[in-house]
């Protein structure tokens, strides 16, 4: 998981990347050109004793290159994850992202991944959808019996394969954001699939890193408690499936969206 605040200065040089996690009002705080990256809301897995979905991620929106002025103003809106749900609860899906203003001639907007749920074959998150931007991508869809799907940066994101080890990977993967820069952007690992037999407890990171899925959770009597692995920033939640008479199986959060603007050599 990536610490946001390395952004402001981060990964591709001294020219500033600024990370915006909440919904807000951004003037730019010097002149310049930049690229705007806009990521919607990862949605929620789901848990119950017969079912194990991922959630879908958001969609993925990029302007790649916009002037900007300390005059100019853009009202941003950053998605919000689905929360996490605990035995069979129904899931939420993510919050759309947007970014409009001074000099764009389209919003820009990263919708939300859809929620799992329990409806028949195709209950599985759906990615999200993008539009307004010079590249619009679908985020990954969530898997029956498995994690969350990946934000898609180069096409439409990945699911999780195969399903029963990880959530998607994101395409962009390899070292989180905090090492973006220079209109491109970095996710992190996919969280890999938890397991436990009674007595036993098997894990590895469950929670999806930057851009990339959670992994799901299976867990049989012996235990009362289990969680499923949380979708890295825009990623799906992983699902959570448990048997009878055990506790509290609980399912992973979509991750929050975000808006991250970098600005580009001249």
């Amino acid at each position: 998981m990536s610490t946001l605040s390395s952004l402001i200065s981060g990964g591709g040089g001294a020219l500033p990347q600024i990370a915006l996690t909440q919904s807000q009002t951004w003037v730019p705080p010097q002149d310049g050109n930049v690229c705007i990256h806009v990521i919607g809301g990862g949605g929620a897995g789901l848990t119950n004793q017969s079912l194990q979905r991922g959630g879908g991620a958001g969609g993925y929106c990029k302007k790649n290159s916009l002037a900007v002025t300390t005059s100019g103003s853009y009202t941003v809106v950053v998605g919000v994850g689905g929360p996490r749900t605990r035995n069979g609860a129904t899931a939420s899906a993510g919050g759309n992202s947007t970014v409009a203003g001074t000099g764009l001639s389209a919003t820009l907007t990263a919708n939300g991944g859809g929620a799992a749920n329990t409806g028949g074959t195709s209950g599985s998150g759906t990615g999200g959808t993008a539009s307004g931007g010079d590249v619009n991508n679908t985020g990954g869809a969530g898997a029956g019996g498995s994690g969350g799907g990946a934000v898609g940066v180069y096409g439409t994101g990945d699911g999780p394969t195969p399903e029963q080890l990880r959530g998607g990977q994101s395409d962009a993967s390899g070292g989180g954001l905090a090492m973006s820069g220079f209109g491109q952007i970095v996710g992190g690992n996919a969280g890999v699939y938890g397991y436990n037999a009674g007595a036993g407890l098997t894990t590895a990171t469950i929670n999806g890193g930057d851009l990339s899925g959670g992994a799901n959770f299976n867990f049989t009597a012996g235990s009362s408690y289990a969680a499923a692995g949380n979708g890295g920033i825009g990623g799906g939640g992983g699902g959570c499936k448990s048997s009878a008479g055990v506790g509290y199986a609980i399912a992973g959060a979509g991750g929050d969206g975000l808006v991250l603007i970098q600005y580009l050599p001249s």
